[in-house]
């Protein structure tokens, strides 16, 4: 088939060809074609490459595999691994993962490119392994290969130019109109995220609005076309979503018409064109790309919690599902990868295309909002300012990622890693210099804590190359250590396995440690619960998910406490209900209509954490459990907690002749 494009004549972008040899290719396969060098756009269409058509031309299917190796990664990367000896798709897949940081969890991508090498006989498949032929021997000779650390680092892509309404939105984003952009907190597209989906589905909606379209007509096709989006309230949030994404705008009072720079994708079927609208509407769209490059590898709950930072009009940080919707869309256009299920990376067009649009800046907040006062916290009245000389920990998460990567001063990193567990609980001290630890804590009180040392290494590129281990036991000697914490950005292969294998050394990304300091404000983590991190049986790459099913329960449980309160509210305004009275059966069955489906222990437990006298928002009898105060009563009665514990902390403080005097 790409023998047959490669002879055709212009294709149109949005895989509406009339060429049968075209075989039904829909828009985001020949934007696939586009990617791998197969074809290039010309204004409104898809023709073959000049590499396609000499291709073609020669018959030689060399040529066709060093296109595809300049435009595809993994191309002869994969061959240089056959080179050595044959494997099968399985250990290929294991290859791109550990040696090329691919996020691919099956063996599909692998069979893709393998299929090229077959059909153009540069691999031979016997004995379920891939052996590379004298042919494909030849081809690899010419080829320039990447490597691991090449994998990283920034790749030049080539963008396609913004035109026409397009080009001038992006051009009419100064400070002003960014500041103005939606906040785009409920966003719902309808669709699959995968696959383009959620591509198709936007086309299709917004396709349905040129010239116009009725509200009910609107609703009707968004049921009709989405399963699960059965219900009005659903297609209503799909419109509002286009809405705010810059797709839809009023006609009249009961229709909607496509927006110009929404034509304009439709009829160039371009994916960046979708991305720049998308990022002239709505704030923290582009943003987040600029949020993948500074700190690398972040998760779902991290970008979440720094996007209040790009809210200008908004003072609380977006949900998880706001920013999961952006992630998404920005996957959906090839320009971020998902790694696992919450944490993505930038891909090279994705920072091409963030190095391309006018971006808010934090500094650009005006004074006393969330950008100047880390998430909300003015100077005096941090929750946490009692603690690291008053250093949030949004400032020590940002230093310690500013820090994991300057090289030049390692004391740096070396302190703020110190200050970084400090934070956690682990107190300790910054030791530092030649032949001795960099710093150590202690992991619990009494006569059960336990001694840790700290070594801690910084890498400009995001690496650390080979170091020697053998020193840290003494090190661990000298301190009266029993585990060292090796942190760093990241370690070279060799060295990761080597320190992971030691059975006193616990190795902790500092991109992973960063996340914990952040999330501790907002989802605390107890001491038993930190285990993992600094459990040297634990692999460096298991500490992430071992951690997060901690996080997971505890939003849970914030989550049904929430609607415990809610729902025991709701029966109290009830008029039928007399006393708004529940028992256990039916707060748990209430529970499981709202999709919490929790054993009886834990709403037990719950409902006695809520009834508790310095909170008092339910209260108990033998008739079961009511709500004696509303949800925002609730919510500040616990917040009050934390406020009545930093004011304890800044009294004990205070000298006791300053308290001369005071009753």
């Amino acid at each position: 088939m790409i023998g047959e494009l490669a002879s055709s004549q212009a294709v149109p972008p949005n895989g509406h060809t009339s060429l049968p040899q075209a075989g039904g290719l829909n828009r985001y396969q020949l934007q696939g074609l586009v990617r791998s060098g197969l074809l290039s756009r010309e204004g409104s269409a898809l023709l073959p490459s000049t590499a396609a058509q000499a291709w073609y031309r020669s018959g030689d299917p060399s040529l066709l595999i060093e296109t595809l190796h300049i435009n595809v990664r993994f191309v002869g990367e994969a061959m240089h691994a056959l080179a050595s000896t044959p494997l099968t798709h399985e250990q290929l897949l294991r290859l791109a993962r550990e040696e090329y940081d691919l996020p691919w969890t099956t063996t599909g991508p692998v069979h893709n490119r393998t299929a090229w090498f077959s059909v153009t006989g540069m691999v031979d498949l016997f004995d379920r392994r891939l052996h590379l032929t004298d042919s494909g021997r030849d081809v690899l000779a010419r080829l320039a290969l990447g490597t691991p650390e090449y994998a990283d680092t920034r790749v030049t892509a080539r963008l396609t130019p913004a035109t026409g309404a397009v080009a001038d939105l992006i051009a009419s984003l100064d400070g002003t109109e960014l500041r103005a952009r939606a906040d785009g907190v409920n966003l719902y597209i309808p669709g699959t995220s995968a696959n383009g989906g959620s591509l198709d589905a936007l086309h299709m909606l917004t396709e349905a609005a040129i010239p116009s379209i009725r509200d009910t007509d609107f609703f009707r096709l968004v049921q009709a076309n989405f399963p699960k989006a059965q219900t009005l309230a659903t297609a209503r949030t799909a419109k509002e979503t286009l809405k705010a994404l810059g797709l839809i705008q009023r006609a009249s009072s009961e229709t909607w018409s496509a927006t110009p720079g929404a034509i304009t994708w439709i009829e160039s079927g371009e994916a960046l064109d979708l991305a720049r609208t998308v990022h002239a509407s709505i704030a923290f769209f582009g943003e987040v790309l600029g949020e993948l490059d500074a700190t690398g590898r972040v998760t779902t709950g991290a970008l979440a919690e720094r996007s209040v930072r790009y809210l200008p009009n908004r003072q609380r940080p977006l949900s998880r599902a706001a920013v999961n919707t952006r992630l998404n869309l920005l996957e959906a256009c090839g320009l971020v990868s998902r790694l696992s299920q919450t944490l993505y990376r930038a891909t090279p067009l994705g920072l091409a295309f963030k190095d391309s649009l006018p971006c808010f800046s934090p500094e650009d907040a005006p004074p006393g909002r969330p950008a100047d006062t880390d998430a909300g916290y003015g100077p005096s009245n941090r929750p946490d300012a009692d603690r690291q000389g008053g250093l949030s920990g949004e400032e020590i998460a940002a230093e310690l990622e500013r820090a994991a990567h300057d090289s030049a001063n390692h004391k740096r990193l070396e302190k703020v890693a110190v200050a970084a567990l400090g934070y956690l609980g682990l107190p300790g001290e910054h030791v530092g210099g030649n032949g001795h630890v960099d710093g150590r804590v202690r992991f619990g009180i009494g006569a059960g804590s336990r001694i840790l040392g700290v070594e801690a290494k910084s890498a400009a590129t995001g690496r650390v190359v080979e170091q020697p281990l053998f020193g840290l036991a003494d090190h661990r000697a000298e301190i009266g250590a029993e585990i060292t914490l090796l942190i760093g950005p990241g370690f070279e292969r060799r060295m990761l396995r080597e320190a992971d294998d030691d059975p006193a050394i616990a190795v902790i990304e500092t991109g992973l440690l960063a996340e914990v300091v952040r999330r501790q404000d907002h989802t605390p983590l107890t001491l038993d619960q930190l285990v993992p991190l600094v459990d040297p049986g634990l692999r460096a790459a298991q500490r992430r998910e071992a951690i997060s099913g901690f996080w997971q329960a505890q939003e849970v449980r914030g989550r049904v406490e929430y609607a415990i309160v809610d729902l025991l509210n709701a029966e109290a305004e009830d008029p039928l209900e007399e006393g708004g009275w529940l028992d256990l059966t039916s707060i748990r069955r209430e529970l499981r209509s709202r999709g919490y489906r929790v054993g009886e222990d834990e709403v037990e437990e719950a409902l006695t954490f809520l009834a508790w006298n310095r909170i008092g928002v339910v209260q108990r009898s033998e008739r079961g459990y009511r709500c004696t105060a509303s949800v925002h009563a609730a919510g500040m009665r616990i917040r009050a907690l934390g406020h009545q514990w930093s004011a304890a902390a800044h009294h004990r403080k205070v000298r006791p002749s300053d308290q001369e005097g005071q009753p």
